[in-house]
């Protein structure tokens, strides 16, 4: 879970989500905005790596100025050969937001094959 005041959110390679294990292939995501994000004119919550801060969930992928959960497919097969750490950040534009909270869920395939 995050919030608009999280320490860090708004820069990339800070905020954790987790590490993907070598192999691991994402099949879908669940984001439960349960507090909207009112920064004036814009509101981006992403997943992705230190390197890509949207490499998993970009800026399209969850509507954060609205309560509710969003099942997305928009991280389905993203993939990774190594362990890979993802983390969340949050941009904004306009006047800075005052609330705005969520919750992340990512669900993967480990790789079993071995």
């Amino acid at each position: 879970s995050v919030a608009f005041s999280t320490v860090n959110i708004g820069t990339a390679g800070k905020v954790p989500l987790g590490t993907l294990p070598a192999g691991a292939i994402v099949t879908h995501a669940i984001v439960k905005v349960t507090e909207a994000f009112n920064a004036a004119t814009t509101n981006v919550l992403t997943v992705g790596t230190a390197a890509d801060d949207d490499a998993v969930l970009a800026a399209a992928d969850i509507d954060e100025t609205v309560v509710q959960t969003t099942v997305t497919f928009a991280a389905a097969g993203y993939s990774v050969a190594v362990d890979t750490p993802l983390f969340v950040k949050y941009a904004q534009t306009g006047t800075a937001a005052s609330a705005g909270a969520a919750t992340i869920i990512l669900f993967f395939v480990p790789n079993n094959d071995r």
